[in-house]
């Protein structure tokens, strides 16, 4: 759980997602940043993977609870 009040941005999460979690751009879909909570769209094929990595990583050397709707 992390937004705007965390002053987490789209691209921040983009970053991660394509760095440490190591998915295309293409696999990303639409990314919501509310002020306490972000959703993001990914491919269904790589939900798992990007999951596990953000769950282990960081966004912004922090450290948040991810996890799949």
């Amino acid at each position: 759980d992390a937004g705007r009040t965390d002053k987490l941005r789209p691209g921040d999460i983009v970053g991660a997602l394509t760095g440490d979690a190591g998915l295309k751009v293409d696999a990303i879909g639409k990314i919501d940043v509310f002020p306490t909570r972000s959703y993001v769209a990914i491919q269904r094929t790589q939900a798992d993977r990007a999951l596990t990595r953000l769950q282990e990583g960081r966004i912004k050397a922090r450290r948040f609870r991810i996890r799949q709707l």
